[in-house]
């Protein structure tokens, strides 16, 4: 059977566990920020993304909504990260599926790195061993995935729905919060990185267009530390997953149009 596996993943640690799940599947990754609208073929497709606010980002939502089957699919998965609590996001996953006339087979979440930097400092404490236990988690869920495994079902409750609300109602294309100081040196990163085509730089600072989903990769990718949050993240460390390059992020989100 065919597998393919689609992930967002804007500091690494989704794009880190699709690529640990997709090397012990034998199959590649696939961008769904370049995939919105394609025609999924596989016999099993896999959903790899962070956990926002107990559900998903933006991204994600609007593959889920466009994804198109050239046939159809025996198995769907999805593999979450989160850093805090997962809530419901599995349940929310199932939610959108069955809205499209499927439904999840199977779901995970895994404890990863947590780097919402608007909110707190990244907690990058035993960050080695959250790191090497996800990518353990990862290849227990692949293993359980080749095998056909089910586990739901997936619930989303009101309090789960009442918090994602903050991220739709709250976060999504507001993006006056940001700024970028004098550390700026227009690399450029910042521009590709953005999976929405949010920022702009015309040969000047970055400008912020208001169509943000405040993946925080800008931030985080930055090689100056110059882009900040508010009063909120001056002093703050980024974070990127040691085994992630920059680049690879970027080639993960650059295709979207």
């Amino acid at each position: 059977m065919s597998t393919a596996i689609y992930y967002f993943s804007a500091t690494g640690n989704s794009l880190k566990i699709a690529k640990t799940m997709a090397e012990q599947l034998n199959t590649d990754v696939i961008p769904m920020t370049s995939s919105i609208g394609a025609v999924c073929e596989a016999d099993k497709i896999g959903l790899v993304f962070p956990t926002y606010f107990f559900g998903v980002p933006r991204t994600v939502a609007e593959f889920i909504k466009e994804m198109k089957f050239g046939s159809e699919p025996s198995y769907i998965f999805a593999v979450t990260t989160y850093g805090g609590l997962p809530g419901g996001v599995l349940g929310y996953v199932d939610k959108l599926l069955k809205l499209r006339g499927k439904s999840l087979d199977y779901g995970k979440s895994i404890l990863s790195v947590a780097n919402f930097i608007e909110e707190y400092n990244p907690k990058t404490e035993r960050m080695e061993e959250k790191l090497q236990n996800a990518n353990i988690q990862a290849k227990k869920a692949a293993e359980e995935i080749e095998a056909g495994m089910q586990n739901g079902p997936f619930k989303y409750t009101v309090g789960d729905k009442l918090f994602y609300k903050i991220y739709t109602a709250a976060k999504l294309n507001r993006d006056k919060g940001f700024h970028v100081d004098d550390a700026c040196i227009q690399c450029g990163i910042c521009q590709e990185i953005c999976p929405n085509h949010n920022i702009s730089l015309n040969g000047r600072k970055p400008e912020f267009l208001h169509r943000c989903e405040h993946c925080v990769a800008c931030i985080n990718s930055c090689p100056q530390h110059a882009i900040q949050w508010k009063n909120a993240t001056g002093k703050r460390q980024r974070y990127r997953h040691p085994d992630i390059s920059v680049r690879e992020i970027i080639d993960g989100m650059q295709s979207r149009k």
